[in-house]
């Protein structure tokens, strides 16, 4: 019966021994961190020994060297150039971003309707008539009076004894007469001429019309075609800018989504680092390296704890 009371003793105590072997919850690491923890001990819950696995872009951004002590909550990793980098690049990205919705694009103005034009007024001639009219009546009437005195000169010039005097002075009078109608003769001629140059006038006016209606239809038909060129010209600015506003905006969430995964690798605990083992390159360039660290006990963390707690009261005093 001994026996047996001492078999449940031993099975009762390596029952209690094995309760009390729990596995830890690991400090939760970024993305692109990973850690292996091996608990060895069975009076704390932390585990002995934690291998964290970590992506950094080049060696410095690994914080803890062989040896270091470090605390809970202490850095591991951190890539600062790699998140200064991409934080200037956002800001820039930002800032055009910004500048390209801040810029206005005027649309074209719509051409302006060509102001009319009067219509000529319309032409007379009758004062231009009458002017030749009158001279051919003034001619003709000449005309007359030159016949009646030719006739008249003629019947004298058959008459005998006549006084020479009465013949000169009666052809006088037809030599006045003469000039006279040529007089009446430049007169028509000077006033059909006048009349000539009123309705060449106006065929000029006319033409000069008929050009600058063919000219206005012309501007308003290049003010249409330069409106539709300029709209076209708008158009196609605003799809630019829509465009390179989208290629902005996807470099931008493109940078916020590098800049998120550049978590910093904190310890979970605190104790020393026992080794650091560079693992290799991927192919985007980042470094691979695994940091063993042998974790403090609780018991440990604890004594330490009192006595840099007495080391400082110490130093106070």
């Amino acid at each position: 019966m001994k026996r047996v009371s001492k078999l449940v003793v031993y099975g009762l105590i390596t029952a209690a021994i094995a309760f009390t072997i729990i596995s830890t919850n690991i400090y939760p690491l970024p993305s692109w961190a990973t850690a292996i923890a091996q608990v060895t001990q069975t009076e704390t819950t932390s585990p002995k020994r934690l291998n964290i696995t970590v992506n950094v872009t080049e060696p410095d951004d690994l914080k803890v060297s062989e040896g270091e002590q470090i605390a809970k909550g202490e850095i591991i990793a951190d890539r600062e150039r790699e998140r200064t980098r991409l934080t200037a690049q956002q800001k820039q990205l930002q800032l055009s971003l910004d500048r390209l919705k801040a810029a206005s694009i005027t649309p074209p103005a719509a051409p302006q309707a060509v102001p009319t034009v009067m219509a000529l007024p319309p032409v007379s001639y009758l004062e231009h008539e009458a002017a030749v009219e009158k001279t051919k009546s003034a001619i003709a009437s000449i005309e007359s009076e030159l016949e009646l005195k030719q006739q008249e000169i003629n019947y004298l010039s058959g008459v005998k004894n006549l006084d020479p005097i009465i013949l000169e002075h009666e052809q006088a009078k037809l030599k006045q007469l003469k000039q006279e109608h040529t007089a009446a003769v430049r007169d028509y001629q000077l006033a059909m001429g006048k009349m000539q140059t009123a309705k060449d006038s106006r065929k000029y006016q006319e033409y000069q019309a008929s050009i600058n209606s063919a000219r206005r239809v012309e501007e308003m038909n290049q003010a249409r075609l330069n409106y539709q060129r300029q709209l076209a010209e708008y158009e196609q600015r605003l799809t630019d800018r829509e465009f390179q506003v989208t290629q902005l905006q996807e470099k931008l969430n493109e940078i916020e989504n590098a800049i998120a995964t550049l978590s910093v690798v904190k310890s979970p605990y605190a104790g020393t680092v026992r080794r650091v083992n560079w693992l290799g390159q991927s192919p985007d360039g980042s470094l691979t390296a695994e940091v063993t660290l042998m974790v403090e006990s609780d018991r440990e963390a604890e004594r330490k704890r009192r006595r840099e707690q007495r080391n400082s009261l110490s130093q106070q005093q």
